[in-house]
This record gives C-alpha cells, structure tokens and sequence, in this order.
C-alpha cells in the first residue's frame, strides 16, 4: 500500500519523464528542473498553522482593543487590530497563550497547541476560525476568568488542529462560577482640592558668625644636622674568567656593599646589598 508521501513522490516522477520526452533541447530541460528544484524546495519547507481570528465585541467596536500572544511566557507577537478579522501565523511546536482585552470588557485568553506528530509538519494544514466574544463588565463590578476559555490542539483523529471540547466545557463551568461570583470594582479616589492658603512671612533670627580665634603658633626647633661623613673601600676580586669589584661605602658608619660582575664574555652586573641596580646607580653611589 502506497502511504500519501510515497504517492507523491511516483506521481512526481511520471510527472518529470512525460515533460523530459516533450523538452528534447538542453535549455529546455535546463528551464524544467529548475522549476522542478523550486517546486520540491517549497514542499520540503516547514508550513505554518493559519489561524484567523474573529474578533466580537458585544455593544462596542475594536477601539482600544488589544491582541496579545504569548509563548513560554515571553511576547510572541502584540496586534492593535483594526477589523474584526485578523490572519495570524503561528510556528509549529509549542504552546501559545493568544489574550484579547478591552477597558470596561471581560478579557480572554484562548491556548493553542501547535505540536505536531513527526513528519506532519511538512504537510498543509486548514485554515482554521476562531471566534473570541468579549463582553462588557458589569456595572461596578468585576469579573475574571481564571483560565482560557478555549483551546486548539492537533486532532489525531481529524489529521489537523481542531477545538480540545473537553478542555472548553471545563472552561465553560469556569466561566459560570466567575460570572455568578463578581467582586466589587476597586474605586478611583477621586483627588482632593488643592487649597490656597495665605503665604505667612516669617522672619528668620538674624546670624551672626563669631569672631576667628588666632591661631596656635607653632615653633618648630631649629634642630642641627649632623654633616654627613662617608667613605669607601674597595677590593678587586678575580676568579678564572670573572672579575668581582666589591666596594663598602659606609655614610655616618652605616655600610652599603656595592659590587660589580665582569664576565670575561661580556656580561656586567651590579648590585647593591645582593639587589641588582643599574650601572648609572652604581657608579652614582660609589663616586
């Protein structure tokens, strides 16, 4: 038995050997299968769910009326619509959350399941209608429905998307207790006049700032420096093919060792304490 993919496919290839006896010349064919690709990439896409909504506002029209679609909790899409039939595309896997709100009307939500079994999602779907009636709040009251109203979901046994009726007659038991159970409209506080009172004058005690005190006088002892005594000893150490400098300077009888690292290969180095310095230093300290 033949599935309707496999159908396809033979039809299509019948197709294409009764078209190729027809165009014998190369530029022909050449024209043929590019319609041929063109034809298949279009099949092979992903298709959308098509859904038109009917928009029905009891005793009112579609001024400030608000679509908002939501999946996974994030916006999907926001309408302002401006006739009361609108086309939305919907993509294939997930659940969406489409709310119609209107000042003064009682919102409602409607989901729309639109996964699908593997593989369908190659194939066409029905446009499908779907009609969401708001109605006007009653007079000082409130009333709010505490889940959608409907829902759309993939029929196995239609082979497309279809109403869930047994999810809609729950949603319809809902609807019964919220519009029996209405909870008082929250009143605006209508704001207070604003009086005018009369400007007072009030005098302010007059500031007077007190006279600076003189400042301490510091006096700072004239301490006498002691002069700075310095001298230096040097001795020349050679080893094979290093030859080590070592000078002692000694400032106020505090010592500082200065040493220099010739190399017979070339390489210099000076130190101070054991810490390496830089020649312009070294010969500096030991003038």
């Amino acid at each position: 038995m033949l599935i309707s993919s496999d159908w396809k496919y033979f039809h299509n290839f019948a197709i294409i050997m009764t078209i190729q006896e027809h165009f014998r010349t190369p530029s022909k064919i050449k024209i043929f299968f590019v319609l041929i690709f063109f034809s298949f990439s279009a099949w092979s896409q992903t298709q959308k769910f098509n859904v038109r909504l009917i928009l029905d506002i009891n005793d009112g029209d579609l001024t400030n009326v608000w679509v908002t679609i939501t999946k996974g909790g994030a916006t999907y899409r926001t309408i302002n619509p401006n006739k009361s039939k609108y086309l939305v595309e919907f993509d294939l896997g997930g659940e969406y959350l489409v709310t119609v709100t209107k000042p003064n009307y009682i919102s409602k939500s409607v989901i729309v399941n639109a996964d699908v079994p593997a593989g369908r999602e190659k194939e066409e779907f029905a446009k499908f209608d779907a009609t969401i009636t708001l109605n006007k709040q009653p007079e000082d009251q409130e009333i709010s429905y505490t889940q959608p109203v409907g829902k759309i979901k993939y029929s196995y046994t239609a082979g497309d998307f279809d109403f869930d009726t047994e999810y809609i007659e729950q949603a319809k038991v809902m609807q019964k207790k919220a519009e029996a159970n209405p909870k008082p409209k929250p009143k605006v506080e209508t704001p207070k006049p604003v009086s005018n009172p009369i400007p007072v004058e009030v005098k302010q005690p007059e500031y007077k700032p007190e006279p600076e005190k003189p400042k301490p006088v510091v006096v700072v002892p004239d301490v006498p420096q002691k002069p700075i005594v310095k001298n230096k000893e040097e001795k020349v150490i050679q080893r094979d093919r290093l030859k080590i400098t070592i000078i002692i300077v000694k400032i106020n009888d505090v010592p500082y060792e200065y040493k220099k690292e010739e190399y017979a290969w070339g390489g210099i180095y000076f130190y101070k304490d054991g810490v390496n310095i830089t020649e312009g230093t070294y010969n500096k300290e030991t003038e």
